[in-house]
């Protein structure tokens, strides 16, 4: 479903083919399915997302697998082999991985969900593959979670950019997709490894983007300051992701004459998906896509 703007936007990536907003689909569709399932990425298709938004990180044994939280814990899993509290997801194998039912356990935060007892962790691969088999011209924001404050999380971002570039490459994605996160090293390490490839860079105001963060690569917070978007394109990204709580006409305007998008998470009530397309965003990630879907429509 194309949802027209006032104005088409050329800035690279899924609202400039369609010519409309793009609403993508968080962690698959969260808000209908468990998150980062395969059950996740059908409910955020059929409920017509133009894009899907996924958690990616690698396993101990080099897998790109889907999960947000660097941690397993029973809020989000029921463990059906060994009891796997607290364990740290990059110190786990796929095989184990496996043993843990990730849509059994009901979210208190989304009590739409549709429960999957089937659900387990996944593979970037899988991911991939059902969803060309759904629909083959879908875009993908691939978020790489890596935590440059934590060294085993660090040690894992060269490898994992390798095996999500590789997976993106084999599925011939070059063109419709984002290299997404909040580890800005992983866009530098992209724009070397990928140039040709779109990044998109997550921010967190007062979090990742500080005075002193490690989160922001090799981008300095001391020369942009409070110029998110100045900073953003120092790295060569074409989206810059902030919560959408910090995104104000001064930041859209910004982003705009330097060519980004921008792209802020994750909105989900009526009132402030319209906040946020009256400021001109290019696109939404959202639990809900049909939710925003109905409000775009009325914008025009």
């Amino acid at each position: 479903m194309t949802v027209t703007t006032s104005a088409l936007a050329t800035r690279p990536g899924p609202w400039a083919y369609s010519g409309g907003v793009d609403i993508e689909g968080h962690r698959g569709a969260r808000g209908l399915a468990p998150e980062n399932t395969l059950a996740g990425l059908r409910a955020g298709i059929e409920a017509g997302a133009t894009a899907i938004e996924i958690d990616v990180r690698l396993s101990a044994d080099g897998h790109p697998v889907l999960w947000h939280d660097q941690v397993l814990h029973p809020g989000r899993c029921r463990f059906t082999g060994p009891d796997l509290t607290g364990a740290r997801v990059d110190e786990l194998d796929l095989a184990l991985l496996r043993t843990v039912d990730i849509g059994s356990t009901p979210h208190p935060r989304f009590p739409g969900q549709r429960l999957d007892p089937a659900a387990r962790v996944v593979t970037l691969h899988e991911v991939l593959e059902l969803g060309a088999a759904l629909d083959d011209g879908m875009w993908w924001t691939i978020e790489l979670k890596v935590d440059p404050t934590h060294p085993v999380s660090r040690a894992t971002r060269e490898p994992l950019v390798d095996a999500v570039l590789a997976e993106i490459h084999e599925h011939g994605l070059e063109d419709r997709c984002f290299v997404h996160s909040f580890d800005w090293g992983v866009l530098d390490l992209s724009r070397r490894l990928a140039p040709g490839l779109l990044r998109s860079a997550l921010v967190e105001v007062g979090t990742t983007y500080a005075p002193g963060s490690a989160w922001l690569g090799t981008v300095a917070w001391e020369d942009h300051e409070h110029d998110v978007a100045g900073a953003a394109a120092e790295l060569g990204a074409s989206v810059v992701g902030p919560h959408y709580s910090t995104v104000d006409a001064g930041l859209v305007e910004r982003a705009h004459s330097l060519d980004i998008a921008v792209l802020p998470w994750t909105v989900n009530d009526p009132d402030d998906l319209r906040a946020m397309l009256d400021l001109g965003v290019d696109g939404i990630v959202t639990d809900y896509p049909a939710r925003a879907l109905e409000v775009a429509s009325l914008f025009g």
